[in-house]
């Protein structure tokens, strides 16, 4: 009979194994060298806050910057819904909250933030424009008192100091970033008018464009048409870029063909609600910009024809107000800036897409 070969251990044998075994806790294993972490992504955010707009970025060194913070609710909803969002982010607290503008659906819910998160400079346009009518004084004054001892005022071309990317306000208070290098005359001028002027809160609006290596994501808050008329014409002063979040939550007339096509994005977003945002003429615009593979949205929009809706896949809520569980949008874009993913926060579905 075959026998499997055996090991025998005498005491002295025992004890040199003991010996060895201990010097190798104390040395450490010979050939095996520690990894460093893989670099941090940038990770951005749209939070459904119900038509309210609320972005989140977070750069790779975790600094974060939040963008708007939804209605004045009793119940904290928007504010619960940043502070999962954050979660999900591995951070703790705010380095840098923007107000785009100083309407309620933008600036009501910085009290129920500020109770939960602790939150460091707060940047605005400038003084409200609508302290005149009784619900703008009352937004304007607490907002003051939220802000004091910490409120920075931005003008176009200003930037927040943040590691590894950059972050520069393209637009602010009605003013713009002067074009950034010589380009041509934008071809989608010569038919085209700036149209009605506003002279309200919406076209004071921040805007701004985050630069992490060859990967671009304009913001516009809630810009007016007659301003993107501004930034387009005679020539667009933005260039062109990978991900845009279409102004003014996606709304009728929100998404002008003359700054949109310029614009060539790869993926478009826009950060509506059920029944704000999210016309069947901006999504047109969207859909038919030079370049566009994918149009995603953070609600279904229940008040627009199906047609108007993008590929379900790329919708994170499909209900009513009321029944909605408040999913994100995310997109993770990889240290070096060549490739990001968007996911679907409702169903985990995600897709890639490359830099310019």
């Amino acid at each position: 009979m075959n026998h499997l070969p055996t090991t025998r251990y005498t005491r002295a044998g025992a004890c040199r194994a003991m010996t060895l075994v201990a010097m190798a806790l104390l040395t450490g294993p010979v050939g095996v060298h520690t990894q460093a972490p893989a670099p941090a992504t940038l990770d951005i955010y749209w939070i459904d806050v119900e038509g309210g707009a609320a972005t989140l970025v977070v750069t790779p060194e975790r600094d974060a910057v939040l963008m708007d913070t939804g209605w004045p609710r009793a119940d904290a909803r928007d504010a619960r819904r940043i502070q999962a969002a954050m979660r999900d982010a591995g951070i703790t607290e705010i380095d840098y909250l923007l107000i785009s503008h100083f309407h309620q659906d933008h600036v009501g819910g910085l009290a129920a933030l500020a109770e939960r998160v602790p939150i460091g400079q707060i940047v605005d346009h400038g003084d409200s424009v609508e302290r005149d009518r009784e619900q703008g004084r009352a937004i304007w004054e607490d907002y003051l008192a939220l802000a004091e001892g910490r409120r920075r005022t931005v003008t176009a071309g200003d930037k927040l100091p943040l590691r590894r990317i950059e972050f520069s306000f393209v637009a602010s208070h009605g003013a713009f970033i002067e074009t950034l290098e010589p380009r041509p005359p934008n071809r989608l001028c010569a038919t085209a008018v700036a149209g009605p002027v506003d002279q309200g809160e919406n076209s004071r609006s921040l805007g701004y464009l985050l630069s992490l290596g060859g990967f671009q994501f304009l913001n516009l808050g809630d810009l007016t048409p007659n301003h993107e008329y501004d930034l387009a014409c005679p020539e667009n002063r933005l260039g062109v870029v990978d991900l845009y979040q279409v102004p003014h939550h996606g709304g009728g007339g929100a998404a002008r063909p003359e700054l949109t096509w310029a614009l060539q994005p790869t993926v478009a977003v826009t950060n509506n609600g059920p029944r704000k945002g999210g016309s069947p003429a901006s999504y047109a615009v969207v859909r038919d910009a030079p370049g566009i593979q994918d149009v995603w949205q953070l609600h279904r929009p229940l008040g627009a024809e199906a047609a108007s809706n993008t590929d379900p896949r790329l919708i994170a809520n499909l209900t009513e107000e009321d029944d909605c569980l408040g999913y994100w949008i995310k997109a993770t874009v990889q240290p070096d800036g060549r490739s990001w993913t968007m996911t679907n926060g409702r169903t985990g579905y995600s897709r890639n897409y490359l830099s310019k």
